[in-house]
């Protein structure tokens, strides 16, 4: 008996199945990868301005390092307390393969948090 006409219609059935998969993984993957970039790029931020955080231009830093390491600084937010600093940054990232779903871009979002002991925390 001849399969091959069974075979190809099987085919043909799941192959937008595997393009949606892979599209899936592709946008996952650049998504963890910004988040990744993200906050990586804040905890450093945190570790270098810390220490500077009593002088008036620390912000104007915190800023050049966000552009430096092409992060868009839209919704920034710098909390500085007595003993703490916290940062936060949030913006989109626009969707590669979402659009087939309707998802035409992702929310990334890091808020970090460093006291005087120097221990950075995530919130």
């Amino acid at each position: 008996m001849n399969n091959r006409g069974q075979t190809l219609i099987i085919f043909i059935l799941l192959l937008p199945l595997a393009f949606l998969l892979m599209a899936f993984i592709i946008d996952t993957s650049l998504i963890v990868m910004e988040k990744t970039k993200l906050e990586s790029t804040t905890r450093t931020i945190l570790k270098t301005t810390y220490k500077m955080k009593e002088d008036s231009d620390y912000e104007t830093k915190v800023i050049e390092l966000y552009q430096k390491n092409e992060i868009p600084i839209d919704n920034l937010m710098i909390e500085n307390k007595e003993q703490s600093l916290k940062i936060t940054n949030t913006y989109e990232k626009e969707s590669i393969f979402g659009k087939i779903i309707g998802i035409a871009s992702y929310k990334i979002k890091c808020t970090l948090h460093m006291d005087d002991t120097l221990k950075i925390e995530k919130e």
